[in-house]
């Protein structure tokens, strides 16, 4: 049961992720949390239906970003943003100068002035912007950082992270900018590390710290990218982060697997550690032997984002659960992990499995869930064991950071 008046949201965009918050809306609408009070679609000849329904409801729809930022003045209230990343800079800019508060996809943006920029815009504003990292919504990710923060875990001294999920060549031709390392001039890195498994590095650096809704600060960075899709950017990562509070991260996933496992965590500290999987209970084991389960409650995340952020700006939420400046941390240790490895270097082809599969061509790395749960458990990167395809890199000093740019190759 709401306690506050609707917020007025605008959404942009109608395919991909934007389903995925257009359903969150509608959630909202049921709770009487917001209301959905226009659209953004620059090609809405390609959703007749969507279209329709929204003339049905009294809901306009704008051809134009600019045009439904000054024609909804006074009435919408909060932009939700899941556009392509290398749009997240200007477009939640662009509200946030408007007058309008934004709720904006993750990751943050593709480098790391582009993130200062939106922070330096809601501090001028006084409009706020939030990342819809949505395990910061999670019942089992929040209630294992109150134990940290509670000190019950002690010092955490390392987490570990491993992922191997499958992506066959559909998944990289779903829009113009998947896979692609810039986009239409702008940054984007877009691969598991900055897009579909950006959480899960959130989430170490999220738990690594001891301050409640703060995130560790990166300081050193050594990143290892590869691709074994014929893609430009990276598709595998095997990233080491060396934290300011003196926690050492270690973050290797993929989606060149063989089968679905995963994300999972390993949270260690002086005084106990945790298992965490984005599916299942978490268990934290104390260093005096007991054991204590948080199993999930079975909100979906997505809809706690949108009903955070509504709460928030009604004043009935004292903080949000992302803001851009918490979320900076996230970009600061992608863009590290770029200044380290360089460009993703492709897998030779001995190593990778590419055949047709289900009117696709599944892509899968030889051997990598022995790969991923050999560094996950010894907390080593790809080539620390080894690995023949892999290739050494030096760390990447990220203290004071605050440019990201490279030579792509």
């Amino acid at each position: 049961m709401r306690d506050f008046d609707p917020v007025r949201i605008g959404l942009v965009g109608e395919a991909n992720f934007a389903k995925s918050h257009k359903g969150s809306i509608a959630r909202m609408e049921e709770e009487v949390c917001s209301t959905l009070v226009c659209v953004c679609l620059r090609n809405p000849d390609k959703y007749p239906d969507a279209v329709a329904d929204y003339a049905q409801r009294g809901v306009p729809v704008y051809h134009s970003y600019d045009e439904m930022l000054a024609a909804e003045r006074g009435n919408m209230e909060l932009v939700a943003l899941p556009v392509a990343i290398p749009d997240h800079c200007y477009t939640s800019v662009m509200a946030m100068e408007a007058g309008y508060d934004v709720l904006v996809e993750k990751a943050p943006a593709g480098a790391v002035q582009d993130v200062d920029e939106m922070i330096l815009t809601s501090a001028r504003t006084g409009r706020f912007c939030e990342v819809a990292f949505q395990n910061q919504s999670k019942n089992t990710v929040r209630a294992l950082k109150r134990r940290i923060c509670e000190g019950r875990l002690g010092k955490i001294e390392r987490v570990a992270v491993m992922a191997e999920w499958v992506r066959p060549d559909s998944y990289y031709a779903r829009n113009d900018w998947a896979g692609k390392m810039v986009f239409e001039g702008r940054w984007c890195l877009d691969g598991p590390t900055n897009n579909a498994l950006a959480h899960y590095l959130f989430n170490a650096l999220y738990w690594a710290s001891g301050k409640w809704q703060h995130a560790d600060v990166p300081v050193r960075v050594r990143g290892e990218l590869y691709r074994a899709h014929p893609i430009e950017g990276e598709d595998t990562s095997a990233i080491a982060v060396e934290t300011a509070g003196g926690c050492r991260i270690t973050y290797l996933t993929t989606l060149a697997g063989w089968e679905h496992l995963g994300p999972i965590s390993r949270i260690e500290g002086t005084e106990g550690s945790a298992e965490w999987s984005g599916s299942g209970d978490t268990i934290i084991t104390y260093s005096d032997g007991t054991r204590e389960t948080i199993p999930p409650d079975n909100t979906r995340e997505h809809f706690e984002v949108f009903r955070n952020t509504c709460k928030y700006l009604r004043g009935a939420s004292d903080m949000l659960n992302a803001p851009i400046a918490m979320a900076r941390t996230h970009t600061v240790a992608i863009n590290g992990a770029y200044e380290s490895g360089g460009p993703p270097r492709t897998i030779p082809a001995e190593h990778v499995t590419r055949e047709p599969k289900d009117d696709s061509v599944f892509t899968g790395i030889n051997d990598i869930r022995k790969i991923l749960q050999r560094c996950y458990d010894e907390h080593k990167t790809f080539s620390e064991i080894d690995v023949p395809w892999a290739y050494e890199s030096d760390w990447f000093d990220a203290t004071g950071y605050r440019h990201f740019d490279m030579e792509l190759q």
